[in-house]
């Protein structure tokens, strides 16, 4: 019996795709994750918005992966965006300096705020 501990939901906002990730982005979790953002990448979006309000922990699979993504969309003037990461994940970032690669965002309002602003 599997327990579900990444559950991974795609929505358009404004003509951007958002993926709301709900649990924990560790090493069993993280090929899910990735599969969900490669999709979106594969769809054509430039600009990707996760909003991780709902993600528990994070551990360094997934910041790999989230790197990974960047640079597949970075070269077409593409961004990750991250919304509502918590305090722990958000401290992770300033820490290991991956918060100069990603754009954070308190919300995903403001994170579809600023690429739309971006985009003009």
């Amino acid at each position: 019996m599997e327990n579900i501990r990444l559950d991974i939901q795609s929505r358009e906002i404004e003509g951007l795709t958002v993926l709301d990730a709900t649990g924990e982005i560790d090493i069993y979790t993280a090929p899910e994750f990735k599969k969900a953002v490669d999709s979106v990448i594969a769809s054509g979006q430039k600009h990707i918005v996760i909003n991780m309000e709902n993600v528990s922990y994070m551990d360094s699979s997934g910041f790999g992966m989230l790197l990974s993504a960047t640079k597949k969309v970075k070269p077409d003037g593409g961004s990750i965006n991250l919304a509502a990461c918590g305090s722990a994940i958000e401290r992770m970032l300033r820490v290991t300096k991956l918060d100069s690669v990603f754009q954070i965002h308190p919300n995903v309002e403001e994170a579809i705020k600023s690429i739309k602003t971006v985009q003009q």
